[in-house]
């Protein structure tokens, strides 16, 4: 392709990487079948999330302005040389005005596979229309989907157990590996869990199937499960749950805390996600 050319053709390709012409995501990465990214603001509510009836109730905000029901849209793709691809596009719910542009750089380099990515909001997030002062996200993120056969994480940050910027004290930095069953927290009643923040870099593994590295440039928070975010906020019992046949794995600049607004004050603002321009940046390899 000629440099700047924009490019809406099939099986574009950055060494060993794959991407789909029409969306601009990645399919392929070596030897390993692949989906995404796309931007990710939502998690499944938790008991906190949800507050008290009508007080503290971020998730029913959330619910009201659409940050559930995100739509996507690729703009322009181009192509300025022959080791970058740069994906334009928007995130936002359909009858909403907010939502995110987005700008993901894609570069192949020494074999390995960058992406940066740039969101900036738009919109109306201070819309007085649902009684809303304003509304911020509970994630900032991006969701790939990975073959079902992957099994095994392992990572260097904080662990073992899960972690979130107010809940972390318990979670020292150290090389960890767990199955990805193992991974989630088995509450009650199924609600965002698994996270794990400031992560150095995580290799994802299985049977069969070339092990994915990323490295975080510093860090990404992930969480990696079996069922989507929106598969886990309609359960109501853990049984509920079941194998997608995919692995979803979040690679996010970050969540929101976990606060105790189920029976205690608000979160903090220091623990949530102000609406501004985020970016954040990993490498992949296969």
């Amino acid at each position: 392709f000629a440099v700047g050319e924009h490019v809406r053709s099939l099986g574009l390709r950055l060494g060993a990487a794959e991407f789909d012409g029409r969306t601009g995501r990645l399919v392929r990465l070596g030897g390993v079948e692949l989906a995404g990214p796309v931007l990710d603001v939502w998690r499944a509510p938790t008991e906190n999330d949800r507050g008290q009836g009508t007080r503290n109730a971020l998730a029913a905000d959330w619910e009201a302005v659409g940050l559930d029901r995100f739509l996507h849209r690729t703009g322009d793709i181009e192509r300025p040389d022959d080791r970058t691809l740069v994906v334009h596009g928007r995130s936002g719910p359909a009858t909403r005005t907010l939502g995110f542009r987005t700008t993901c750089t894609w570069r192949w380099q020494d074999g390995a596979l960058t992406l940066s990515i740039e969101a900036d909001p738009v919109g109306d997030w201070h819309d007085t229309a649902y009684g809303h002062l304003s509304v911020t996200p509970p994630r900032m993120g991006a969701r790939f989907a990975l073959p079902g056969g992957y099994t095994e994480v392992t990572w260097f940050g904080p662990g073992p157990g899960e972690s979130y910027a107010d809940s972390r004290a318990a979670a020292p930095v150290g090389r960890y590996a767990r199955s990805i069953d193992a991974l989630q927290t088995p509450y009650v009643v199924p609600q965002e869990n698994g996270n794990h923040v400031e992560t150095r870099w995580l290799e994802v593994s299985g049977p069969g199937l070339a092990t994915l590295r990323v490295d975080g440039e510093p860090y990404v928070d992930f969480t990696a499960r079996r069922w989507t975010s929106e598969a886990l906020q309609t359960a109501r019992r853990p049984h509920d749950l079941t194998d997608s046949g995919r692995v979803w794995l979040n690679l996010d600049h970050g969540q929101q805390g976990l606060g105790s607004a189920s029976c205690g004050p608000a979160l903090p603002e220091r623990y949530r996600l102000p609406i501004r321009r985020y970016s954040w940046s990993m490498t992949l390899t296969v």
